[in-house]
């Protein structure tokens, strides 16, 4: 294996490590994608590796620069805003009970 390999699955570790600090459900998806994201990396920079020793054509790998780190795989959807209330209504004005001189004579 390689020392890429080998960091690769480092970082999956410290992300599964993160996971069991988090409470939000949200930050731990986020962690496991990027976990599995990190494992999928070193799965296919070992694929690359093997063919190349058996000399075989193999496909170039999508990574990134040495020096700069992986963009995390995107999540689903962002969350929606919250559900504000709605303001309070004032209550409905009330009817004045009419005075006897203003009823209506029959």
């Amino acid at each position: 294996m390689t020392e890429l390999v080998e960091r690769y699955r480092r970082n999956a570790e410290k992300c599964l490590r993160l996971v069991q600090s988090f409470n939000d459900l949200e930050a731990r998806r986020s962690l496991l994608t990027m976990a599995n994201a990190w494992l999928a990396l070193a799965a296919q920079r070992e694929k690359y590796i093997e063919a190349t020793l058996r000399g075989e054509p193999a496909s170039p790998i999508n990574e990134p620069p040495p020096h700069e780190p992986p963009t995390p795989p995107p999540i689903d959807e962002p969350k929606p805003p919250p559900i504000k209330e709605p303001p309070a209504e004032e209550p409905p004005q009330r009817l004045s009970v009419a005075n006897s001189e203003d009823s209506v004579q029959s």
